[in-house]
């Protein structure tokens, strides 16, 4: 795990990091997770909930869409 010393006398671990993402919990007890440029700061009771949310979408848009016949796909793709 690695530790990131900050002012103040905190200090960050990072508890998973990938291309897109990292999370790290600070000293005070705070966990970031920062994407991008955006980094928000949360408890990790809202980290859980926050990663079964992310979670149930994925599976959400694993599931194949039921199409009307003659409906055109308007999800939004990459």
């Amino acid at each position: 795990m690695e530790i990131a010393m900050l002012g103040q006398g905190c200090c960050r671990a990072v508890l998973a990091q990938s291309p897109c993402a990292e999370v790290t919990r600070c000293s005070c007890g705070h966990i970031h997770l920062a994407v991008g440029p955006v980094t928000l700061r949360l408890e990790e009771d809202v980290l859980r909930a926050l990663g079964h949310t992310l979670l149930e979408a994925i599976q959400q848009l694993e599931a194949p869409a039921p199409h009307a016949h003659g409906a055109s796909d308007d999800r939004w793709k990459q």
